[in-house]
């Protein structure tokens, strides 16, 4: 069964429903606490062999297992389509809009086909020129598009044109390799739980197999790579202090100048907790380690009003954000390793509503507060930070996403991306 009929076998088989929705869900978790790059297993074949072969390991009747085989399934229709000579890329040229009458119109159709977006027989009606990009091409191109996470416009121009024409032998290597990282997911997600999905840029919060919220994230650059993590979420911080890393305080902010850093809420601090001035000793006490880079809580911070805790070696949190132009774009690689959150105080209200059952007087207060406080969360909810450039969704659709850390090629397949400066922001 293809994975574009998965809505359809759901409406046939409703008792696979709920299973079938989780199983989509944990699809985009992740290793073990612990098994980290050091420990990953060896890297896939390039071809997806080693992938396809360990299918066997999951049962179909557990979510897990279908998931697994939807992927699996997935990869032999690539490496199917990559064996063969009928696939051909899209000849470049000027956009193709709807409406528009031109000779590569009969090459998308195809190409669509291939891919599963443009099926003949979804469509009834009076036939249409080939040549003509008609309503029901628009129809695929948009399709293609959300599962490809683009601009659902139908106009098929550069973008649009070079996911098209991403050779199928490249897409069964990055099948593999997320069926591969998929292997070192943790058995038990619990049924509540915040999903990250670092080539996606997005946050989910999942319960029982379905999603509740979503937004959009910002993560690490590819010099700053946010790491793929399992850990849970601890604390709320209210107005956070933003301790520095050394490694951004030497390189970005110390150059700026002490006045310029004092205006924005700078100072220094010693290892006793002390304040101490702008000197040449105590700046250089800083590229030591001895001496620490601080901004207070409060407006301008560059945490924003709220921090979220989720212990890891990395010092990776969720934070706000006073960049939130960022996140009307559709590449959001551009902190130093943490994860910024596009609607971070709706997020902390539901976390102390649904964690702590906190009442909405008691958050707003908290909300309205210019001091620096933590809260503890009674029930600390699971993290997965996420690496997934490949997934079927909840409607059946199979997704995919750019590379941004290139973790897919075979060299790197299984590894944890660390490379980050922690506690960076």
């Amino acid at each position: 069964m293809g994975v574009g009929n998965q809505q359809q076998h759901l409406r046939e088989h409703p008792q696979h429903g709920s299973a079938l929705a989780l199983g989509l869900a944990i699809a985009l978790a992740l290793e073990l606490p612990g098994v980290r790059a050091q420990s990953a297993p060896e890297p896939p074949a390039a071809d997806g062999s080693e992938a396809a072969a360990s299918a066997d390991r999951f049962t179909p009747y557990t979510p897990y297992g279908r998931q697994f085989a939807l992927l699996s399934e997935e990869l032999t229709r690539y490496r199917a389509l990559a064996a063969g000579d009928e696939w051909h890329p899209l000849d470049s040229g000027p956009p193709l809009a709807p409406g528009m009458r031109d000779s590569r119109v009969r090459q998308l159709r195809t190409l669509l086909m291939q891919y599963g977006d443009y099926a003949l027989d979804d469509h009834t009606g009076p036939a249409t020129r080939a040549d003509e990009y008609d309503k029901r091409l628009q129809q695929a191109v948009r399709r293609f598009q959300r599962r490809h996470g683009l601009k659902e416009d139908a106009l098929v121009d550069d973008r649009t044109r070079a996911r098209l024409n991403v050779d199928p032998a490249e897409r069964a290597r990055t099948l593999a390799a997320n069926l591969h990282r998929w292997r070192n997911m943790p058995k038990e997600l619990g049924p509540r739980y915040i999903l990250v999905n670092i080539p996606d840029f997005s946050l989910r919060l999942m319960h029982r197999g379905q999603e509740e919220y979503r937004m959009r994230v910002v993560v690490g650059k590819p010099k700053h790579m946010t790491p793929q993590l399992a850990t849970r979420m601890t604390r709320v911080i209210f107005n956070p202090i933003w301790r520095v890393p050394r490694n951004i305080a030497v390189r970005e902010l110390l150059p700026k100048g002490s006045a310029s850093l004092t205006a924005d809420g700078y100072r220094l601090v010693n290892h006793s907790g002390r304040r101490v001035p702008f000197t040449a000793r105590n700046i250089a006490a800083t590229r030591l380690g001895s001496v620490s880079l601080q901004q207070k809580g409060g407006p301008g911070n560059a945490l924003g009003r709220v921090k979220f805790v989720i212990p890891n070696r990395e010092a990776i949190f969720l934070h706000d954000t006073n960049s939130k132009h960022l996140f009307q774009r559709s590449q959001r690689a551009f902190s130093h390793g943490c994860i910024r959150l596009e609607k971070p105080l709706e997020f902390a209200r539901m976390m102390l509503r649904e964690q702590n059952n906190w009442s909405e007087h008691r958050v707003e207060r908290a909300l309205n507060s210019s001091r620096t406080r933590g809260i503890e969360l009674k029930v600390p909810i699971p993290v997965y930070i996420t690496y997934w450039t490949a997934w079927v969704d909840e409607e059946g659709l199979l997704q995919f996403r750019p590379d941004i850390y290139e973790q897919d090629r075979p060299e790197h397949a299984g590894d944890s991306a660390d490379t980050n400066d922690s506690g960076s922001g």
